[in-house]
């Protein structure tokens, strides 16, 4: 199974208005946009000099470690599918 990058990092709950209808909510970020973030504050947060640096060189890092991060994911989710179930009694 493919590891979905682009679906909601926070999934909505539909609601009921007060007239009864149901209301979903638009989803805001998706997972790859909720990691990069996470990313771009943590290195933002361990910058001395923060964003007048250079803000293009912090978000390729955080674009390719974001791209790391689901590599790796996947690769755990491969091995998790690929290995046998073994019931011992």
């Amino acid at each position: 199974m493919k590891y979905q990058t682009n679906a909601p990092a926070y999934p909505c709950m539909p609601i009921k208005d007060e007239f009864g209808r149901i209301i979903a909510a638009i989803p805001g970020f998706t997972k790859y946009e909720q990691v990069l973030l996470s990313i771009v504050c943590a290195k933002e947060g361990n910058s001395r000099t923060g964003f007048k640096d250079n803000p293009s060189n912090i978000m390729k890092e955080a674009q390719i470690l974001t791209d790391e991060y689901f590599k790796t994911l996947q690769k755990l989710q491969d091995a998790k599918e690929d290995t046998s179930n073994v019931i011992q009694m």
